[in-house]
Order: C-alpha cells, then structure tokens, then sequence
C-alpha cells in the first residue's frame, strides 16, 4: 500500500514519538521531595509560598480596632457612687482604692453629690491614667497614675476676684427669720451671731425696727460664680449702739476701733497637750506606703477614747468614714477658718449643728489606715492647710498699730457702702475688678 519511501517516513516518526515519551520529566518545585523530618508525626507541610493580597481597607480597619486616647466626661447623678462610676466606664476598681488612698489628707473626693463633673482618662493603649475631679467652674484637682501604680494628687486653679452686695433689713420678729426674708443665708446668720454675740443677745436685745446691713462678697472667674461667698462687713444697728464687724486682710473680723471681733481659737482640740507624733509636712514620706505625701496636720499621741474639743465657734460642716481618714469631722469657723479631725472612735454631733470653741465633738480612735491610735488635727485658712502649731489663728489681737491707716481706709469704705449703695446690682457693677489686676481670691473694695 505505501511505497518505499512513506514506509521510511512512518518508520522514523514513530521512533522519535517512542524516544520522547520515555524521556524523564523535569520536577516542578511544588512536587519536589521533601526532607523526610518534615514528615514526622506532628509537623505541617509548609504551603506553597504566595504573595500576601490584603482586602481593601485592612488598615483603616486596624487603625479603628487600636485604643484611642480618650476622657470621658461624667455628671454625677443620685445614686451614683465612685465604685459603679468606675466598673461604668471599664476603670479598674483597684485603681480606686490607689486614688482613695491619693485623697486621703484631701477628702475632696468626698464632697461628690449630684451634679458634679469627673473626668476618667484613658491613654493610647486604653489604661485608666487619670482622674479629673471638678470642685468649681475655677478649681480641678487631678489624680494621675504613677510608674509604680500609685496615684498622685495635684490641684489647679484659675484666677478670681469678688464682686459685692449689700443686703438690708428690719427687724420684725427674729433677726434669723428677718436676716433670711433680706437674702442672708443660714451660715451667714450663724457667722453673724459668732462674730456679735459677746457684745449683745439676739433673742433678748434686738427690738422691731432695728436696722442691720451686710456687704457679701461672691467669687467668680469673670464668666462664673464658684459659688464661694464671704461676708466682708456689717452693722446691726439698734437705738443704744451699732455693733460693727469688717473682714480684713488678715482673714479675721475686726470692729469699728480695730478691736477683734472674732473668737479666739484653742490652738490644740485636746484638754491636756499630748506628744505630737507626726508634724505638719507638705514633703512628709508616708509611714505605711513608703511615698512621699504631705501631711497636712499634725498628729497627736493621743490613747483611743480621749476627748475631742472644738477649737472654736463653729458649724459641723461635714461628718464621714474614709477608708483610709477613718471617721473624721469639719468643722467651719465662718470667715475663712476650718478645722479638721480624723481618725476618730466615735463622733458625737450632727452635720450643721452650731459648735462652741472647747465643746467636746468625738472621742479619738485608730480607725481608717493608721499605724497606732492618734488625732490627726488640720487648721485651714482660706480652704490651705496651715502648720496649727505655728500659724497666726486669731488670738482676739487689735490691728497692729503699722496696719491701722490701711484698716481705716477699708473701714470708710465699707461703711459708705452700707449707707449709700442703691442695689445689689449698683454695688457689683461699682466694686467689679478687673482679674488680671488681682492675685487668685484677693479681691479688694478699693
């Protein structure tokens, strides 16, 4: 059928189709043999290497996932309490106790009530770093976490200055009802009965028609009232006599003549002085936790059970139970006097009751964090705790003779003011004072 030479053409296409199939094949790398460890019991075969495609928007994604920086802003409402506060908002509860401990020879943390502002700090990395207490639209105090944990307790505050009212009044019935009806408050009357009530009887003296004026100053950063209110003078005048008393520079009352007008205070709240234990120490290294804190009291060795008096006339501006200040008083003195006392065994009067200088108030104890039973006792002049062993506290002392022309100055002042001043709103807009011309709560009526 084929001739020849198709024969030989058929023949040799055959033999080069037979050779090429019974060549070997070259090995691709993802079937090539693997070394035999990489097949024991236990280990994975490694994939196949491929380039890594991310779907879009992976990185945004991250960025988003990642823990920003961020305060929130928190209003205390009724029934909140520092503990909810903190699990609310992911804070560690531990961290609370270090800040309690913080506030311990501050007791801000103690005055929250409904209405006041926090702040809770997180940082980069989502950790609780801060607390951030507002007292006032011009005071914050801050507690800022430390390398070792602790917490550390700083506070802040914006200039003020004062502006000034006069109230006015007639006796009809009681001063107390009549003083209110003129827009006196209630710490107010009890400051004014403090500061008169050696020189005459409220209940007894006073007669209807008899005239009083008071000059209230308010504290504000220019935009805000801080809600902080001084009386700076007043009269009571009756048909025999005006009893007089102005708030000087030096934070006490003086009368007409230069003469002290507010009571004198007990420098120690003890019947017997016991040794003091601890001093007053802005830079004191804490006896339980090693850190450097102030300690702004003093401490008195005194056995638990010991009597506790009032260093002077006073109101009970805030009892507690600290977990670290134990059982503690406040006591207001009117003006710009506070004592404290902490670490009580038992309290023995109310929250706003009306106190005399050496009026027993507790008995001391060891309660709260404390190595040993003592009194921690703290004396405050214009909301600053001062050295009670060595601060000048009224000792009814007159004007320094050097200081009695600037007292007259003021006292001239004052008494036009009372006289002449046509209403609340002509006197604020007449004693308005610029703030940059004044040092933070120095306000003055000239």
């Amino acid at each position: 059928m084929f001739s020849t030479s198709q024969k030989i053409a058929l023949a040799m296409a055959a033999a080069v189709l037979l050779t090429s199939n019974l060549m070997p094949l070259k090995s691709s790398p993802v079937m090539a043999a693997l070394p035999s460890e990489t097949l024991e019991r236990g280990n994975q075969i490694p994939p196949a290497p491929a380039e890594a495609v991310e779907p879009a928007g992976t990185e945004d994604r991250q960025t988003a996932e990642r823990p920003k920086e961020k305060t929130v802003d928190w209003r205390v409402e009724a029934g909140d309490t520092l503990n909810r506060i903190f699990r609310a908002n992911k804070a560690p509860v531990e961290d609370l106790q270090e800040i309690l401990a913080a506030d311990a020879e501050y007791l801000h943390l103690e005055t929250l009530r409904p209405g006041t502002r926090l702040g809770l700090h997180f940082d980069e990395q989502g950790q609780f770093s801060e607390l951030i207490l507002f007292l006032d639209p011009a005071r914050h105090v801050t507690y800022s976490r430390q390398p070792d944990g602790s917490f550390v307790h700083h506070a802040f505050e914006e200039e003020t200055f004062w502006v000034s009212e006069v109230l006015r009044g007639t006796i009809n019935g009681s001063f107390y009802a009549s003083a209110m009806q003129a827009g006196v408050t209630q710490a107010q009357i009890l400051l004014i009965d403090q500061l008169l009530g050696s020189q005459l009887n409220f209940r007894r003296d006073l007669r209807a028609g008899d005239r009083f004026s008071v000059i209230v100053g308010h504290e504000t950063t220019g935009t805000e009232n801080t809600g902080k209110t001084r009386i700076e003078a007043l009269s009571l005048e009756r048909s025999a006599r005006t009893h007089y008393a102005f708030l000087y520079d030096n934070g006490n009352y003086y009368d007409e003549n230069g003469e002290s007008v507010t009571p004198a205070f007990l420098r120690l709240p003890t019947k017997k002085r016991y040794r003091v234990s601890s001093h007053f120490n802005p830079r004191r290294l804490h006896p339980v936790t090693g850190r450097i804190a102030p300690h702004n009291g003093v401490d008195l060795a005194t056995p638990t059970g010991t009597p506790i008096l009032s260093t002077g006339d006073g109101i009970v501006a805030r009892i507690g139970n600290h977990p670290y200040a134990g059982k503690y008083i406040d006591i207001d003195h009117g003006g710009t006097h506070t004592t404290r006392y902490l670490h009580l065994h038992k309290i023995l009067v109310r929250k706003g009751a009306a106190i005399k200088r050496g009026q027993k108030i507790a008995l001391s104890g060891n309660t709260g964090r404390s190595t040993g039973p003592h009194l921690h006792f703290e004396f405050h002049i214009n909301d600053r705790p001062v050295d009670p062993l060595t601060a000048d506290i009224p000792t009814a002392a007159a004007i320094p003779e050097a200081e009695i022309a600037r007292f007259n100055k003021k006292l001239s002042e004052r008494l036009n003011v009372m006289e002449n001043a046509a209403s609340p709103s002509d006197l604020a807009m007449k004693f308005a004072v610029c703030p940059t011309d004044l040092k933070m709560g120095q306000g003055e009526l000239s």
